[in-house]
């Protein structure tokens, strides 16, 4: 019975949601601070950080260098930018229509025409 259902399942959210809260209030107890105090942290020698850092500084400048390899010419920018803005106008042409032929279907099958 689809009543019955609806009954035990509303019956059922108080005591799912009382569950969870305990939970997440059990799991913020037990585990305390999400980020550890200065104290308990490990020290490190800056020369241990400055290593640490420089591998991925490296790799951000070597995925960087294409970007610098060649110079693009005034034609070819202005190109691009015309092409940019022709796709976004024709996006949102295309988004307009679908709006305009959804509630023309809508009105034409509530007979508001006829």
């Amino acid at each position: 019975d689809p009543g019955t259902m609806a009954r035990s399942s509303a019956a059922l959210l108080p005591v799912v949601l009382a569950a969870a809260a305990l939970a997440a209030l059990v799991f913020n107890v037990g585990f305390g601070a999400f980020v550890p105090s200065p104290s308990a942290a490990s020290v490190e020698a800056p020369a241990a950080r400055f290593l640490a850092s420089a591998a991925p500084a490296a790799m951000s400048m070597a995925s960087a260098l294409p970007a610098f390899a060649e110079e693009i010419d005034s034609a070819e920018a202005y190109n691009r930018k015309v092409m940019t803005g022709v796709s976004v106008c024709l996006s949102l042409a295309l988004v307009l229509m679908g709006i305009i032929i959804f509630y023309t279907r809508r009105v034409v099958e509530n007979k508001w025409l006829n």
